[in-house]
């Protein structure tokens, strides 16, 4: 990973072998039989203070930028990343990319494992130190040798990892004898019930692969040379991230009908979720009070808390999330929160120019404008107070603001059934024919003063409001397309051609005479 670094040439990022090179090269009359052996020889000529100057000199801390490898790599939710890396590249790439200084959080020393200082984003495991804690770094022979007895927590940490996750190693040779006890002690206490770990190479020679594969690890071995290998893992962390995304549905399980249904749409489809960010402490009120005009407004309220990731990773869950969402709003009063703002800004226009669709529409609320900071770029904010009540101003606000985004959507929302359709997604066409009459039921009959908007109709209700109206409806139609609604989600139900098109068109029929 750290080959891909940029540097201002001639200098270049040295392997671990380079690395222990130059070390030998400085030493005289003697002759290391390996890296180690020649970095504590270099530790004992010249003590360990000048070992950590001469190591951050030759790793160019001062001077090395993330590459393009890295840029990449820090698109993926990993909720924990462990790295044996002495650099800060990725740190600097965590803050490049989320404009957040929170969204890394390194772990170096044992008594940060305990600690939850409500920081958001990805916990990066720095397993052997870095050169601004010389006194934990693991460098030298006796630095390995007493890896498992100076740091017995982390130790049991990393090994806690390999049996309840699923490893993958990227640019790691597996030849650190410290990870290696640890590997072993996972292989040997769990046979064959250990978890499958990959490593991700690039033109990996056939010893490599089978030396990988000895140690229980199954290689994916990407076609280029070396002097290619960031630009190609760039690409395959891009196509991963990509791929993830356009796979992650099925991985969540919302505990609600209605986000179940926006669930199943293909990526590209313009949904009706309404993504809610907010503090755990004020969510209920947000249910209570917000929730309702949300869904009066056409949208579909969720919550991450509303969501089963069946992957485990909340960084995964919150980035689907968003990436499936038509509008968020963030009650960015909190650091978890602050952060999701800053995620969903910058996703707002990727997703747009990503699958041609309508940029992700935020709503952010503080209740102090510093709270935008970090964000990212100017954006206006609705303020709420510190203490809530029913009467809270804000809460209109919100509904306006939801209000004016609705009807912006609404000529590309009422076409978006027949685009379906006419892509073959006869499926996802049924759910969204059946969401858009709802919304426009909804938006034409209940029509309370706001203030009096708590629980929306259900479906049958409206139904029943719009015959008593004369509305031209017909009850028993739009009955048997709720059903196959219903099967369509809820049993994974196939539709033909023809059962879509007789639902489309009827709702069009039903469209145009309201």
């Amino acid at each position: 990973m750290s080959l891909n670094a940029k540097l201002p040439p001639p200098a270049k990022m040295p392997l671990w072998p380079e690395l222990g090179k130059s070390f030998a090269d400085e030493l005289q009359d003697y002759s290391p039989t390996s890296v180690l052996d020649g970095i504590s020889a270099y530790e004992h000529e010249f003590g360990r203070a000048r070992l950590i100057e001469r190591l951050a000199d030759l790793l160019h801390v001062n001077r090395a930028q993330p590459g393009p490898a890295h840029k990449e790599f820090c698109t993926l939710p990993f909720d924990i990343v462990c790295t044996t890396n002495f650099d800060f590249l990725l740190e600097n790439q965590y803050d490049l990319e989320r404009q957040d200084n929170r969204t890394a959080h390194p772990v170096v020393d044992e008594d940060q494992l305990s600690i939850n200082i409500g920081t958001a984003g990805t916990l990066l495991l720095k397993l052997h130190g870095d050169v601004r804690h010389p006194t934990r770094l693991v460098v030298t022979e006796a630095d390995y040798d007493g890896f498992l007895t100076n740091y017995p927590l982390i130790a049991t940490y990393l090994a806690n990892l390999l049996i309840t996750k699923t490893a993958v190693f990227i640019g790691y040779s597996l030849d650190d004898p410290d990870f290696r006890q640890i590997w072993q002690l996972v292989a040997s206490r769990l046979g064959k019930t250990r978890r499958m770990a990959y490593a991700i190479m690039v033109g990996a020679r056939p010893g490599d692969i089978a030396r990988f594969e000895r140690r229980g690890v199954k290689v994916v071995n990407l076609p280029g040379t070396r002097e290619k290998y960031g630009d190609v893992l760039a690409e395959a962390f891009a196509d991963l991230r990509e791929y993830r995304r356009e796979h992650a549905g099925p991985t969540l399980k919302p505990t609600e009908e209605k986000p179940l249904e926006q669930f199943l749409l293909p990526r590209d489809a313009m949904s009706r979720l309404c993504l809610f960010a907010t503090p755990l402490e004020i969510l209920p009120y947000y249910r209570e009070n917000v929730f309702p005009l949300a869904e009066a407004a056409g949208f579909v309220p969720v919550t991450a808390a509303d969501v089963v990731n069946l992957g485990e990773s909340t960084s995964a869950k919150i980035d689907t999330l968003i990436d499936r969402a038509t509008v968020m709003v963030v009650d960015a009063t909190s650091p978890y929160t602050q952060f999701e703002l800053g995620l969903a800004i910058s996703r707002s226009q990727e997703v747009s120019t990503r699958l041609n669709r309508l940029p992700l529409r935020v709503i952010p609320v503080v209740t102090e404008f510093s709270q935008l900071q970090g964000a990212g770029q100017s954006i206006s904010a609705i303020r709420r107070p510190q203490t809530l009540s029913d009467e809270s101003e804000f809460v209109w606000q919100i509904a306006k603001a939801l209000e004016a985004i609705a009807e912006e959507m609404g000529f590309a929302q009422r076409y978006e059934p027949r685009r379906l359709f006419e892509t073959k997604e006869y499926r996802a066409a049924v759910i969204s024919a059946m969401a858009l009459l709802e919304s426009t039921l909804r938006q034409r009959l209940n029509k309370p003063p706001l203030e009096s908007v708590r629980r929306p109709l259900s479906m049958r209700q409206l139904l029943d409001l719009a015959v008593s109206e004369g509305m031209a409806i017909d009850y028993q139609d739009v009955l048997v397309w709720t059903k196959l609604r219903n099967d369509v989600v809820h049993r994974g139900k196939r539709v033909s051609r023809q059962e879509a098109q007789a639902v489309l068109e009827g709702v069009e029929r039903i469209m145009d005479a309201i």
